[in-house]
């Protein structure tokens, strides 16, 4: 599973991300929790806001914990799709989607060419190409390495 390209939940230029409720979330660069979500590669949902800082998580194991989003990101957004955040006029190049739900993911080696998270991740489209991370509906694009380096 590539979750090194998910968005830290709470980072949105600087300000809390409160509207993530119903994301899915894996394991973010600060994690110290061990086991608590089940392991490596295990997926959760964002249940609520407790405050601008934490956030409250239940894991598809069950478990149910509080979480930093502010200052230390314990977690990423792996999709924002349940949360019902839409980019209208946009269409999924691969798949037709339209529009497209949660995270849009625009190659930044073409000229317009668009992905849904389902197809991002499942690896269409061009690996070596760099894409542009759309977060919100008009949001910043944030430029994000690509999927498969090297010649192959």
């Amino acid at each position: 599973m590539a979750t090194a390209s998910a968005n830290p939940v709470g980072r949105t230029a600087g300000r809390p991300v409160m509207h993530g409720v119903g994301s899915r979330v894996v394991r973010g660069p600060d994690w110290k929790w061990t086991k608590q979500d089940g392991g490596e590669g295990h997926v959760g949902t964002v249940r609520n806001f407790e405050s601008k800082e934490e956030v409250v998580v239940v894991w598809d194991n069950g478990t149910a914990a509080n979480y930093r989003c502010a200052g230390a990101y314990d977690l990423r957004i792996l999709d924002s799709a349940p949360t019902g955040l839409r980019h209208e006029g946009t269409v999924c190049d691969t798949c037709r989607q339209q529009p497209i739900y949660g995270i849009r993911w625009k190659c930044a080696e073409c000229a317009n060419y668009d992905l849904c998270s389902m197809c991002y991740h499942g690896d269409k489209h061009q690996l070596r190409h760099r894409f542009y991370r759309i977060t919100l509906p008009g949001g910043a694009r944030i430029l994000m390495e690509a999927r498969k380096r090297g010649e192959n």
